[in-house]
């Protein structure tokens, strides 16, 4: 077991905290009159946007009523809606960047919720400085001094989280042998922090490199790694995943239900792996096509990942090619680059020369 890099446990409120700073000042407002509004004194205020007193610690009916404030005064309706979510990431952050011998890894805020594309973007804003996508279209604010641009770990506590999420993609017991969230969500943030994740995976989970097998839930655990992989620039891994764990049609419902989820066509929040493999399809897919158009880059690390499930999509929703036709034609612009570019996969070129086919298939 690797060495705990302080003793104490410390709540984290960076988050949080930093999101009610730009909601305020989004419309704008002094601390002095929110705190009126919302019946604190303003150092209580002030402490909530340092993060000193975290926004996880005050009352569910509280934390509700700072946010309808927030909107009533006019503030960003992106920024007031994600105020909950920054306080699941605070919470999440926390966890791993406290001791590893005061982590309860049985009640872990990370094996009790499947994360999703906004809380990924706010616990990498944290650890990694990389600003969320909503944060593109705020007004820059003038600053003075020294002031962060998001919100920050310290050294210790991003050594600690570093060391935490290592202990917890290699961490197995009894209690958690049948739920691998734990396990995969923490292997996928340490991707996306930039550690180097164990070659090692379950046998349950290294036969979908193999290919042949039903989907359970070592096929998000599997997935986890080899997207893990490909963000420290590994590909082949994720390649191999695609091409063999794929032809399954339960595997095909997970991904595209997955993804779904992921971007928030899918707008419950789930507990565990299960959703995944669902057939009763609750979703249309109009944010997906977006989200997977959008990242069909060479320089992606996942871009043969949105190849594929662009093609699924599209497989199984064709009308989203005339329901979205600004997409559509971002669509158009990206294939033959994308194709010709010698950074994809031959199943990549493939998948891309079947939606060029659909594509024409419109115009004719």
């Amino acid at each position: 077991m690797r060495w705990a890099l302080r003793r104490e446990t410390r709540p984290y409120g960076g988050v949080s905290g930093f999101l009610l700073k730009a909601a305020r000042c989004s419309i704008p407002v002094s601390q002095e009159s929110f705190s009126e509004t919302v019946g604190v004194d303003p150092t209580t205020v002030q402490s909530w946007e340092s993060g000193r007193r975290p926004l996880a610690s005050v009352a569910v009916a509280q934390l509700r009523q700072i946010s309808q404030q927030l909107l009533k005064l006019g503030a960003d309706l992106e920024l007031a809606a994600l105020l909950p979510v920054a306080v699941e990431a605070d919470l999440v952050l926390t966890a791993v960047v406290s001791p590893w011998e005061s982590v309860d890894v049985d009640r872990h805020p990370l094996a009790g919720c499947v994360m999703d594309l906004r809380l990924t973007e706010l616990l990498t804003w944290a650890f990694s400085g990389v600003a969320p996508t909503f944060t593109r279209r705020l007004p820059s604010r003038r600053r003075r001094g020294p002031t962060p641009a998001g919100p920050e770990l310290g050294r210790d506590d991003r050594r600690q989280m570093e060391t935490n999420l290592l202990e917890l993609t290699e961490y197995r017991s009894r209690a958690i042998e049948g739920n691998v969230l734990l396990r995969r969500q923490a292997c996928f943030l340490a991707g996306l922090a930039g550690l180097d994740v164990s070659e090692g995976l379950s046998s349950l989970a290294s036969r979908y490199l193999v290919g042949g097998e039903p989907w359970s839930p070592s096929w998000a655990d599997a997935r986890s790694f080899v997207v893990s992989r490909a963000y420290r620039g590994d590909p082949q891994p994720l390649r191999d995943f695609i091409a063999r764990a794929h032809p399954s049609e339960d595997c095909e419902i997970a991904a595209l239900n997955y993804t779904a989820y992921w971007v928030g066509d899918l707008r419950d929040r789930e507990g565990d792996d299960a959703f995944m493999v669902r057939s009763d399809r609750r979703w249309h897919g109009t944010r997906m096509y977006v989200h997977l158009v959008k990242r069909l880059h060479a320089d992606h690390p996942l871009v043969d990942l949105n190849i594929h499930n662009l093609w699924l999509l599209l497989r199984s929703q064709r009308g989203l090619l005339v329901d979205d036709p600004d997409t559509t034609r971002m669509l158009a612009e990206h294939l033959e680059p994308l194709a010709d570019s010698g950074r994809v996969s031959d199943l990549s070129r493939e998948e891309l020369g079947s939606i060029g086919e659909a594509l024409a298939g419109l115009r004719s």
